[in-house]
């Protein structure tokens, strides 16, 4: 279990880091995200990152617009809440998409 920023327990952590790329935090080399976690993390976009010796951490690609990084992190929190797991997520990464008549 992962602590967030907030001090919350949660499986994982949706944030942007300092004006740069929406991450995923909660795993590293002595705690991995449960697999299931970690392929619907794929699934949506976000790619594993690893900094020796023990951190890990998933991120999406930097070529992304804003929009669609928003869109693809709530869609991530859909997924993984959807599956049962508790998500700490960063409310200005929110995606409201366009809505059809």
């Amino acid at each position: 279990m992962h602590i967030s920023r907030d001090g919350e327990p949660c499986y994982v952590e949706i944030f942007r880091r300092w004006q740069g790329p929406v991450v995923v935090d909660g795993g590293d080399d002595q705690e991995l995200l449960p697999e299931p976690v970690r392929a619907l993390l794929e699934e949506h976009g976000f790619v594993e990152q690893q900094q020796p010796p023990a951190y890990r951490w998933f991120e999406l690609p930097p070529d992304l617009s804003e929009q669609e990084e928003n869109a693809r992190a709530t869609r991530a929190l859909a997924a993984l809440t959807g599956a049962g797991y508790r998500v700490a997520f960063d409310p200005d990464l929110n995606f409201v998409g366009e809505t059809r008549n």
